[in-house]
């Protein structure tokens, strides 16, 4: 008696050819979600009109020294942030001390920072409000984080079956 395992042995071997494409996948998933988050990230600071925006704008970058940010899914880590320090306190507000000069230029309603500028502004408030930029991305984000990932892993699948 002879059996036909034809199709057993084929659907062993797309299994085993998923396995070994699974984690590169996954990581190039989660890679384009990073980039994805940045985008958004970016959109609330443009949105929010933050002080400077130019700088803490260019500043969020993967993966680079000194973020703050970490994205992490099953052992695979993408970090997401920036390393200018400020980005917190813009983020979460802060306290200053009334009286303190801070160089720079007026720019229309926005104040750029000018370190050793001759012009700038003095102090008045004791507490500035957070823009929570990256509190909103994040909730943004995860509107869209868990449909994108579905999508991306049914197309994967389809490959091998």
């Amino acid at each position: 008696m002879m059996i036909d395992v034809s199709e057993l042995e084929d659907y062993v071997r797309r299994v085993e050819a998923a396995s070994r494409d699974l984690r590169p996948y996954a990581a190039k998933t989660l890679e384009e979600v990073g980039n994805e988050f940045l985008e958004i990230v970016q959109a609330e600071i443009q949105r929010k009109q933050n002080v400077d925006m130019g700088k803490l704008l260019a500043s969020f970058s993967k993966g680079g020294p000194g973020n703050i940010y970490r994205l992490d899914s099953g052992g695979l880590t993408l970090t997401i942030g920036t390393n200018v320090e400020y980005a917190q306190w813009v983020n979460d507000g802060h306290r200053q001390r009334p009286g303190r000069f801070v160089p720079g230029v007026w720019e229309g309603k926005h104040f750029r920072y000018i370190p050793g500028a001759g012009t700038g502004m003095v102090l008045k408030a004791s507490w500035v409000k957070g823009s929570h930029f990256f509190d909103d991305a994040k909730r943004a984000f995860e509107l869209i984080f868990q449909q994108y990932v579905d999508s991306a892993f049914e197309q994967f699948w389809a490959r091998y079956f």
